[in-house]
């Protein structure tokens, strides 16, 4: 089985190219997804965050409160290492155990959808790396309408991640998703069609 580790800056299309995968009938593991599974209230990564952190922002349903959460990864890059050390670990385990399910079904090729595929070194354990790209420019406006933020927001959480020029330059494939919807649909395919050929 081909794993692929899909990535690229916050804001930057992940979720479209993840979503014309599975068009194509190739599954994909969301990092994100699995994160916020785990951190429903008293599963396994809501119980190391709220014991380990005491005064995490929690909602009146005892729900965390990822607004507030999300404020302060962005302002203190001490608490976010912290905080990513907790729980990449626990995500990793969790995706690592999805990845064996689908080997033991012969799934050809899977992807694992992973923000911080290479400050986690989540590239290891995929065979070949995409990184969905778009200019720092574009992302800054993106996020602020994504986000509804102001640019000083948006900017504090697009440095607190790896340059997009640096993950590009790690990853096996770059997909530019600065143009059209349909150049980007090609480039999709064309890398599809590497990845399927190799």
């Amino acid at each position: 089985m081909k794993i692929i580790g899909l990535t690229g800056g916050i804001a930057s299309g992940k979720s479209i190219i993840s979503s014309w995968f599975i068009k194509e009938g190739i599954p994909v593991i969301d990092a994100d997804f699995v994160y916020k599974q785990l951190s429903k209230p008293f599963e396994v990564l809501y119980n190391e965050i709220v014991n380990n952190f005491p005064d995490v922002s929690l909602n009146p349903d005892k729900s965390i409160n990822w607004h507030k959460l999300g404020e302060k990864v962005y302002a203190d890059e001490q608490f976010r290492k912290q905080l990513n050390e907790l729980t990449h670990p626990v995500v990793q385990q969790v995706i690592i155990q999805e990845i064996e399910e689908y080997e033991h079904q012969n799934q050809p090729i899977l992807v694992v959808s992973v923000p911080l595929l290479f400050e986690a070194n989540f590239d290891k354990i995929c065979d070949k790396t995409i990184v969905v790209y778009i200019d720092r420019k574009q992302q800054i406006s993106r996020l602020m309408k994504r986000d509804s933020i102001e640019k000083d927001f948006a900017i504090s959480k697009i440095d607190a991640q790896m340059s997009m020029e640096e993950k590009a330059a790690k990853a096996d494939f770059v997909i530019d998703n600065a143009g059209t919807m349909q150049n980007t649909l090609k480039e999709f395919q064309r890398v599809l069609a590497i990845i399927r050929s190799e």
